[in-house]
């Protein structure tokens, strides 16, 4: 059964931020909701689910007896869906949030609710607002309605006026610990080596989103494996291996990065299989642990070493204008002379 998007997010914010929402779940359950909020953060540490499931937990028709949202009824659906009329959720316009937009805003909440008493609003990216979009705003917070809750979401709190500070309540979100972004992926149906991996490559959710994103990151490793099993055996099928099976997964500038960053670590466990005799549970790509075995008592440890600082390398190539297939199919070549190289 397909998983909505409200229990999407329900899900999200209770491995992000599971002593938020508890907190809020209550402020809201007990009547006390102030009339704005600035939420501060780093990217990806759930500010928008917070946001969002508060408000669920606010119009949920179903409620649970300790006040979350039921993530199942109409309420929680259109407004998981950003399809509620009484809840307006504002991102930038390219780069910010012009003065257009928040006008718009005051327009809306000029009005009464549409289905009943309360409004909610939030702006995601708050810091990206122009000053004529910061300063329209700020008439909206000085004069706040009973029946209105505002949350802005920010990633740069210093970038926010100070007068839209001091009239938010700050709630400062706190890093997502090792054990909750675990759990978070294992929710998403990775194995404990791809969570493994993923956790080695990034520890920003936003990017961990984006590596579980279609199966992406397990598509991949099985590719780097398979490249990688090629170089292994001296075998030019890696060449071709570069443009039949890694380039059709490459298709911006973070896929490529993390592709250059998992054929780091593959050779990285590589070396710490021989000079620090880790287990298949301490390595990124332990579900090929025989492989890398082998591999590494067929090679000095100068050949490991040289074929690390190749990949090292190929960071420099992508930042001027060389196509990236490019930069892999001579990465490949180096790595092959390496392995023959005595």
């Amino acid at each position: 059964m397909e998983t909505s998007a409200a229990q999407h997010l329900l899900a999200d914010v209770n491995a992000k931020q599971p002593d938020l929402i508890q907190h809020f779940v209550q402020v809201v359950q007990a009547g006390d909701l102030s009339h704005a909020y600035l939420f501060s953060g780093s990217a990806g540490d759930g500010k928008l689910a917070v946001a969002k499931v508060t408000t669920m937990a606010l119009f949920c028709l179903h409620p649970t007896k300790e006040g979350f949202p039921c993530g199942a009824c109409n309420e929680c659906l259109r407004i998981a869906n950003d399809e509620h009329p009484d809840v307006l959720v504002i991102e930038p316009d390219g780069q910010s949030i012009k003065i257009e937009q928040v006008r718009a805003l005051k327009r809306e909440f000029s009005k009464s609710a549409v289905e009943g008493n309360q409004k909610v609003f939030i702006i995601d990216a708050a810091d990206t607002m122009t000053v004529g979009a910061a300063n329209s705003l700020l008439k909206v917070i000085e004069e706040p309605l009973a029946t209105v809750t505002a949350f802005l979401l920010t990633t740069n709190y210093h970038h926010i006026l100070p007068t839209i500070r001091s009239r938010t309540q700050l709630v400062e979100f706190p890093q997502i610990k090792q054990e909750a972004l675990q759990r978070y992926l294992a929710e998403h149906n990775l194995s404990k080596t791809e969570i493994k991996l993923a956790l080695q490559i990034t520890k920003s959710t936003t990017e961990l989103d984006q590596l579980i994103a279609d199966q992406w990151l397990s598509k991949m490793k099985q590719q780097i494996e398979g490249w990688f099993t090629w170089i292994s055996k001296d075998d030019v099928r890696a060449f071709p291996f570069v443009q039949t099976n890694l380039m059709p997964l490459i298709g911006d500038r973070f896929s490529q990065n993390v592709t250059v960053t998992m054929m780091c670590l593959i050779f990285q466990d590589v070396f710490n299989v021989k000079f620090r005799e880790r287990t298949p549970e301490q390595l990124a790509f332990g579900d090929i642990y025989d492989l890398l075995k082998s591999t590494a008592n067929q090679l000095s440890d100068y050949q490991i070493v040289s074929m690390i600082n190749d990949i090292l390398a190929t960071a420099q190539l992508q930042r001027v204008n060389v196509g990236f297939q490019g930069i892999l199919e001579v990465l490949t070549l180096k790595c092959l002379q390496s392995i023959t190289s005595k």
